[in-house]
């Protein structure tokens, strides 16, 4: 292992299907609780898969699987929900939670995700506020979805990076300095391959490619909308990092979709309220 890069790691890693992404431990326990009071078929067991990125990913995959070849892909937790049956959807939901408890017992997870968690809900949240209020309701629900899941790469590397600094076969030691570093440059190409690998919507995936990019693709609203939601959170220190010098009106996303500076103090006063307690 001592002649292999930390990229040759990860990618055997990836190949051998053995990087398990964590469900939030607060959620998992409310999807468990749910699902034995209530069963599959409830409503409030697949509004808290909306939350978390590691099981929109899994169920996307099973529902979009090879066995579906030929198929549309589905784009919302209900269209794979009626799929795969509600029955078996469950099941794999329930296998995730499952495999997720031990995953949060490592020092790099339960140290970054809390932030990465943050990061993809107050995306997912903003984006959906953005696209009700400049007039894309008709995509706002696929625009959440998008946002929750635009860095999903990052929280793969994690658990990826997680498995590598806590494995006797490895026996390696991971600075934060490095950790940040595979996090920021890796995730795009991570991401993708993920969504590659599992087969999920390619409409999300272009969101994926392209939500840092400088140049703005004046056809494809919905990564706009991300890219805005994105540097919202991120002027306000919502996950990993805190940029408070954006201006978000100046923004090309924000001149693009023509949100005026009132909506966009309104949006960030939402997050505020939401995330950090009005503070």
């Amino acid at each position: 292992m001592a002649n292999k890069s930390l990229a040759e790691m990860i990618k055997e890693m990836v190949d051998a299907d053995r990087v398990r992404m964590p469900v939030h431990p607060r959620l998992a326990r409310q999807v468990t609780m749910c699902l034995e009071a209530e069963g599959p078929e409830s409503k409030q067991l697949w509004s808290l898969v909306s939350y978390d990125p590691a099981l929109l990913c899994n169920l996307f995959r099973a529902a979009n699987s090879s066995f579906f070849a030929g198929l549309q892909k589905t784009l919302s937790i209900q269209d794979a929900v009626t799929r795969l049956g509600s029955n078996k959807a469950a099941q794999i939901v329930e296998r995730v939670c499952r495999e997720s408890e031990s995953c949060l017992q490592g020092e790099l997870l339960s140290r970054y995700m809390p932030s990465l968690w943050q990061h993809a809900q107050g995306c997912a949240l903003g984006v959906r506020w953005l696209a009700n209020r400049c007039g894309h309701q008709e995509i706002a629900n696929q625009a959440y979805l998008a946002g929750l899941l635009h860095d999903i790469g990052k929280q793969f590397l994690l658990a990826a990076l997680e498995e590598i600094a806590s494995c006797d076969e490895f026996g390696m030691t991971l600075s934060n300095q490095l950790v940040q570093e595979v996090l920021t440059t890796k995730h795009v190409e991570q991401g993708l391959r993920l969504f590659e690998d599992w087969n999920l919507p390619d409409t999300y995936k272009e969101v994926v490619a392209d939500h840092h990019v400088e140049e703005l693709d004046t056809k494809n609203s919905m990564i706009a909308l991300v890219n805005l939601a994105n540097k919202g959170c991120r002027k306000l220190g919502l996950g990993l990092t805190k940029q408070p010098d954006i201006i978000l009106p100046t923004t090309g996303e924000a001149q693009y979709l023509g949100i005026d500076e009132i909506t966009l103090a309104e949006f960030e006063i939402m997050l505020e309220d939401r995330f950090l307690g009005g503070q």
